[in-house]
């Protein structure tokens, strides 16, 4: 079968009610990595996937707090059975619990039961912000990172953390709870305390409250820590020619009771696409092999993606669902393709515009029990925040790409089913299925694959073109000459798929010499100077820990410059670090990613601070 046998066919197999059926089950489970309402959820998927008849493999791996992959390090288990914040004066109201609101009890949350006054410290998570003041058997109410907030008051004796969303998060709702964890090792167990959130609109009336007296509050939760065992659950469709290769796809599993847009959506229409997928293979056998892979969010997908690195040499490329059933009708628009970034350059960008035009004119893809919204989508920048940054990371260096939506309840108690849409996971698992068939279905089809590579990297040269008239001048012809030197080795990618004796590369890369050329590209740019080039010196994606050993000043030169896309671009620059590459030339690689504001000052300074945080050296 070719493209449009492919297409026809998952259009009207691809069920968005069926998924989101399970989707609905998933958000039934207080899904907090390594914990019994983890692994029941687990179970569950597991079940699904068993009544499909596709073999499972469960991988587990340490839940202790010591245990390090990467500089990550295991979280703890942790088994919750209640929680509840009430204000005793100067009037009595329950705040919060686990039974109305299990994002209401921070994730780790230390057990314990207390009574005690509250002190407001704001963000707290400056030394300043808790500097002085007396935390004993107090309450510190905080908008701040949990995380942050809880290094900053450990060991301080406080009864407990409640902590509120800043402005800018409650700029969705009012009334939204938020979602967090304390992630505490096995040394910080002892010091970790209660933990709560509270809506703005209830942190609100604390704080005007305590402007005319004192507030004193009962916290109470039964949880506690063990160690036990994080799960991470895999299947797969054996392909029938090995030198097809593998497709990879994932969803991150975890998160508490309902996330169900973040991340029971991605799992739930994961489920549907391996039904679908299983059912054409047992009619006629994909070439490629498809594998899926249910994780706990970072913490699992590490130390499995460490364990199976051999096996990881045949992915051609990875497809991360994260947040994918966004209702257009309740929580807008559009479907957002983060690219694969120009370190892992192939043809997997230049098939998402061609593959989405063809699911979005076509009627037959929504679903009856969902929207009738036209798809909308935009192709973004490379983003950070999810599980490809780990297989696109060393050792691994998958060409890997997030498929999500932008959804402001994210984290939150109001992330619920009725906002997931069945035509969106219908439009999206199309997508999905024809990416993770493609190996299959690319037989036959090199003329196609390279007419959509030819429009793509035009247009990529076309933006460099653009991008160049806002660098420095001496930059220009260097970032010309390197989206072109990408552009071509995009090609070869998809000359090892298709074959060289079914596609002319030359003709193509003779074509790509063109429209440099009519874009004023000089015959040879200037080679860069020789300076140090940068290499990797520890695997994996970057912990968000590191910014502890830096300076406010220097986390606040990341928070400008390197946060881009939830840290895609820190992520972007350490891939970039093989040692081949100069500052100089890293620049020009971030610069087509992200935009001009990616210099070579900038890199310089970038590549400074994670050689101090111990990832690369020179």
């Amino acid at each position: 079968m070719g493209f449009d046998s492919w297409l026809a066919q998952l259009k009207g197999m691809i069920s968005g009610a069926r998924a989101k059926t399970h989707v609905s089950e998933i958000t039934r489970h207080h899904r907090i990595q390594a914990s019994p309402g983890y692994d029941d959820a687990i179970e569950y998927v597991q079940s699904v996937l068993k009544r499909t008849g596709m073999d499972t493999v469960t991988s587990s791996f340490a839940a202790d707090g010591r245990t390090e992959t990467y500089g990550w390090t295991a979280p703890i288990s942790w088994r919750i059975r209640s929680g509840t914040l009430r204000q005793l004066e100067p009037d009595q109201r329950t705040l919060c619990s686990l039974d109305d609101t299990p994002v209401s009890i921070l994730g780790q949350s230390g057990g314990g039961k207390a009574e005690g006054q509250v002190v407001h410290v704001g963000k707290g998570t400056a030394p300043g912000d808790t500097e002085g003041v007396d935390l004993a058997g107090r309450f510190v109410l905080a908008c701040g990172r949990a995380t942050e907030v809880v290094d900053c008051i450990r060991g301080r004796g406080a009864a407990g953390l409640i902590i509120y969303p800043d402005t800018a998060r409650a700029a969705a709702s009012y009334d939204l709870v938020q979602y967090a964890g304390l992630f505490p090792t096995a040394e910080q167990l002892d010091t970790t305390p209660m933990g709560f959130s509270i809506s703005r609109r209830a942190a609100d009336r604390l704080i005007l409250q305590l402007d005319k007296g004192a507030i004193r509050l009962s916290g109470e939760v039964d949880a506690d820590y063990f160690e036990g065992s994080m799960q991470v659950l895999e299947a797969w469709i054996p392909g029938s020619d090995p030198e097809a290769g593998e497709v990879l796809l994932t969803a991150h599993l975890c998160h508490p009771s309902q996330s169900a847009n973040d991340n029971a959506s991605g799992s739930g229409l994961l489920l549907e696409i391996a039904r679908v997928l299983g059912e054409i293979h047992r009619a006629q056998p994909l070439r490629n092999t498809v594998r899926f892979v249910w994780v706990p969010e970072f913490n699992g997908t590490i130390p499995w993606a460490a364990a199976h690195a051999e096996e990881l040499r045949d992915v051609r490329f990875v497809v991360n669902l994260d947040m994918v059933g966004q209702s257009p009708d309740l929580l807008g628009e559009p479907l957002r393709v983060f690219r694969v970034p120009n370190s892992s350059p192939g043809y997997l960008n230049a098939c998402f515009e061609p593959i989405l035009s063809c699911i979005a004119r076509d009627e037959t893809a929504f679903s009856s029990q969902g929207s009738r919204r036209p798809l909308h989508w935009s192709v973004d920048p490379p983003s950070g925040g999810s599980d490809h940054l780990v297989f696109q990371a060393a050792p691994h260096g998958i060409p890997s790409a997030m498929l999500g939506h932008d959804d402001p309840l994210w984290h939150t108690n109001l992330d619920t089913i009725d906002r997931v849409d069945a035509t969106r996971l219908a439009h999206v698992g199309v997508l999905t299925a024809m990416l993770a068939a493609l190996p299959s279905w690319s037989v036959g089809e090199a003329p196609l694959l390279a007419e959509w590579l030819l429009a793509f990297s035009g247009q990529e040269l076309c933006r460099a073109a653009a991008l160049a008239r806002q660098v420095e001048a001496d930059s220009r012809q260097a970032l010309l000459a390197t989206a072109l030197t990408i552009e071509k080795e995009r090609a070869k990618v998809l000359g090892s798929l298709v074959g060289e004796d079914t596609w002319c590369a030359r003709d193509h890369h003779t074509a790509l010499d063109g429209i440099g050329r009519a874009l004023g590209m000089s015959p040879s740019a200037a080679s860069a100077p020789e300076s140090p080039k940068p290499y990797r010196a520890l695997d994996g994606p970057i912990h968000h820990g590191i910014v502890k050993q830096l300076t406010q000043e220097e986390k606040q030169f990341l928070d400008e410059t390197l946060s881009e896309g939830h840290r895609a671009a820190i992520e972007a620059l350490l891939n970039l670090c093989d040692g081949t590459r100069t500052a100089a030339e890293i620049a020009l690689h971030m610069t087509l990613d992200f935009g001009p504001q990616f210099t070579k000052e900038t890199v310089e300074k970038g590549l400074e601070l994670i050689a101090r945080c111990g990832y690369i050296a020179f």
